[in-house]
């Protein structure tokens, strides 16, 4: 540190403040504590756009839900000690999706750091399993290029979180502003632009695509990310192969496209399923073969050859044994495969013709009975938004239904905790895909556990002047456990039904400053819809279904793709 006079010496706050102006950030999320409030005295001073949570774990999610549908870095700021580890479930989210994440975390001063101070927590410790990196700034004069080299590492590559571990005396240190243009990152061994700027050798892979009788394309997030919906959209028709879709993929590739199957894998469709099973020649793009698609990977397309295109290598063949393997971004894959001349490739009609025959015999179905339907519900807010909101979900059985029912027309349109399957994850989330997206319709569909986990985030809506439709699908369960229990384990309901537990969800909501509503009659659920869309605010409309619906095909764990139950038949 030099403390020598000079016109560009700044406290090590104003270093910090000013890179994250530098680096684009808009707003940040966060929640106050002593080891980070000279952080929050610059943020006043400097009258940067920060939106005060109600917990810290809060904070982090609405940052993911601002990453995933901006495609810019999320920002958020937490204390020391418990502050810091409130956020420990959210940083293992976007690790787990893949979300670009910047997570400052309050720490104590230097000279405390490894004796047990108050709030001190080893950060690098907590943080290392479940991010990129995790920086600990030790000299004011590290800052700048800590926050430059964090947001390249966050955004680059496999996108992630990364955690800039800030003690308090650095933050009052002094050391000279440097032009941020001028910052060098100094990552030896990090390289990601070698993947970035190179396009596969696809020869090998297209000349086996001429000879498959049954192809078929599996994408994945990796698309979206990517920001490769329409290169994905133009190789999918220029050579007429069918496709389908891992649940955060969803979009990349409209849901009415003539040749999207659907979802695959656990809770997806009995056509996209079984081409998984019968296909001879299966192309991944961006998906990592996770165990909801692939969950007997011994068994897996077993008649396929397999091509593999993943930006992070550590993904390739470490799940399912592939013919083909390339280290490539979505994009360059796609520009890759849709550059190679091959103009005599022909269609393979009769695969078609049977995938398209299947699509017609084994829709997704429901029936309407005395209850309110969750896909109806879902079915509406998608005629009423046109296909065309941000669609956020909790984790559980709404989460399902909303990814089959919901009309998805782009890539980063659904925001859910994929990998981690975190409950929680969508109020806060829709937070932040709304500050992102002003101008955008957000919904949110949360089941009543999910709900009660981190509803307190609603009280920020109000105040920061956000608009966020909010659908409570309340089974008074766990519905998604509660269906794992009624299949394999005999109906035992251990501690999964909440109907003699649950607050008045309407009057909670309101309490928090949002206006509410419940609807329990079918005849009445679209103009209940309706209302909620109407109304010039948040809203939040608690749907009563049935405790008995279930989320339907499902394959349990660890079965094949073909062993699929509740498939329906259309007999017409």
């Amino acid at each position: 540190m030099d403390d020598t006079f000079s016109p560009n010496m700044k406290k090590g706050t104003e270093l910090l403040v000013k890179a994250l102006l530098d680096e684009g950030v808009e707003v940040l999320f966060g929640y106050p504590g002593g080891a980070v409030l000279h952080i929050f005295d610059e943020f006043y001073r400097s009258e940067t756009n920060h939106i005060l949570t109600r917990h810290e774990q809060g904070a982090a999610h609405a940052a993911d839900g601002y990453a995933r549908s901006t495609g810019k870095p999320g920002v958020c700021i937490a204390t020391s000690g418990p502050g810091a580890t409130n956020t420990v479930t959210a940083v293992t989210t976007a690790m787990m999706d893949s979300v670009p994440l910047i997570v400052i975390t309050g720490q104590v001063a230097a000279a405390g750091i490894g004796k047990d101070a108050f709030q001190e927590v080893d950060v690098q410790g907590v943080m290392t399993p479940i991010t990129k990196y995790v920086f600990q700034v030790r000299d004011a004069s590290e800052i700048q290029q800590t926050v430059r080299e964090a947001f390249h590492i966050a955004n680059s590559g496999r996108k992630g979180p990364v955690v800039i571990d800030f003690p308090k005396d650095v933050g009052v240190q002094s050391a000279e502003e440097i032009p941020y243009s001028q910052v060098p990152i100094e990552l030896p061994g990090y390289m990601p632009e070698r993947i970035e700027e190179q396009k596969p050798d696809v020869t090998e892979l297209m000349e086996a695509l001429k000879e498959a009788k049954k192809p078929l394309i599996l994408w994945g997030h990796g698309v979206a990310l990517d920001d490769a919906d329409s290169l994905l959209t133009e190789f999918i028709e220029k050579y007429q192969i069918p496709a389908t879709s891992t649940l955060l993929g969803l979009g990349a590739y409209p849901s009415e496209g003539k040749l999207n199957l659907g979802m695959a894998g656990m809770h997806g469709t009995y056509t996209a399923n079984m081409a998984l099973v019968n296909c001879d020649f299966l192309i991944n793009i961006g998906s990592r073969f996770d165990d909801r698609v692939a969950s007997d990977p011994t068994n897996f397309a077993p008649h396929a050859k397999i091509a593999h295109f993943d930006i992070d290598i550590s993904e390739i063949e470490k799940v399912i044994k592939t013919d083909f393997q390339f280290e490539a971004s979505a994009t360059n894959a796609l520009k890759a495969l849709l550059e190679y001349p091959m103009e005599d490739y022909e269609p393979q009609e009769e695969w078609l013709e049977s995938l398209f025959a299947s699509k017609k015999r084994h829709p997704l179905h429901y029936e309407q009975g005395e209850m309110i339907r969750a896909e109806r519900l879902i079915e509406y807010v998608g005629e009423v938004t046109k296909g065309e909101a941000f669609v956020v979900t909790d984790v559980g059985q709404h989460q399902m239904w909303a990814a089959q029912f919901y009309p998805f027309t782009f890539g980063k349109q659904l925001l859910s905790s994929g990998g981690a399957g975190t409950m929680g994850y969508g109020i806060p989330a829709a937070i932040g895909a709304k500050t992102g997206n002003l101008d955008r319709d957000v919904v949110c569909f949360v089941g009543d556990g999910g709900f009660q986990m981190t509803n307190q985030e609603l009280n920020i809506l109000k105040t920061n002047g956000l608009n966020v439709k909010y659908f409570i699908i309340n089974n008074a369960a766990l519905g998604m456990v509660k269906q794992w229990q009624e299949i394999f384990y005999d109906s035992r309901f251990s501690h999964s039904l909440l109907q003699d537990n649950a607050p008045d969800f309407v009057m909670l909501s309101k309490a928090l400053g949002v206006e509410a509503a419940r609807v329990t009659d079918p005849a009445k659920l679209e103009e209940a819809v309706d209302a909620a869309f109407a109304h010039d605010g948040s809203y939040v409309l608690e749907v009563r279904i049935s405790p008995d619906d279930l989320v339907l095909p499902m394959i349990a764990s660890g079965q094949s793709n073909d062993q699929m139950r509740g498939v329906y038949t259309c007999t017409d």
